[in-house]
């Protein structure tokens, strides 16, 4: 490529009937003037495309780290994410464990409650039944303790039609305001028993 200053040390044979040398050197240095200018334009626009293109391979570089930036922001999002629904999940299945757990310690304390409380009951009712059993075979002895005694007085006022009523209770071995020893004893089994329950 020519540049000005080639342009401008260009010399030409002269020939007899040539161009005028004066008018030829003023058109080469009007041309090595625009060429020049033109020269340098072009030179400046190259450092120009140049620079550009240095900041256009900066500008897609920064672009790729955005990019990549972006991806990397991406994938830490999901795991985060995902660990966040993980751990969410483990919460969860903990408290229903721990609510189950809870739940059944106290269907198993109600239930032992509750056996206790029947077996309590249970004893209660045995023990009712024991002493109303008692009772019964009281009275039964009772009446056939009277109906004996009743049954002796008859014999005594039969044997003894003429005798004070007085004379005959001390013949029957009867003192009166006393109880017959068997009646005494069941008085004394039934006080124990009624402290006992106490």
């Amino acid at each position: 490529m020519l540049t000005p200053v080639d342009i401008h040390n260009q010399e030409f044979k002269r020939s007899f009937r040539g161009y005028d040398i004066d008018e030829i050197d003023d058109f080469l240095d009007q041309v090595v003037n625009d060429y020049e200018k033109l020269f340098r334009e072009n030179s400046q626009l190259k450092k120009e495309i140049e620079l550009n293109e240095k900041a256009l391979s900066q500008y897609h570089q920064l672009e790729k780290n955005l990019q990549d930036t972006l991806l990397v922001a991406q994938r830490t999002a999901d795991e985060v994410t995902n660990t966040a629904n993980t751990r969410s999940e483990e919460i969860r299945a903990a408290a229903k464990q721990a609510s189950d757990n809870i739940i059944r310690a106290a269907e198993i304390e109600a239930k032992r409650r509750l056996e206790d409380a029947a077996q309590k009951v249970r004893e209660a009712i045995t023990e009712y039944e024991r002493i109303v059993s008692e009772k019964r075979q009281f009275i039964a002895k009772m009446r056939n303790t009277l109906k004996t005694e009743l049954s002796l007085l008859e014999d005594a006022e039969q044997q003894f039609p003429d005798k004070q009523e007085s004379d005959v209770l001390k013949d029957v071995n009867i003192e009166i305001g006393t109880k017959p020893e068997d009646v005494q004893e069941l008085e004394a089994a039934d006080e124990v028993a009624s402290e006992e329950n106490e």
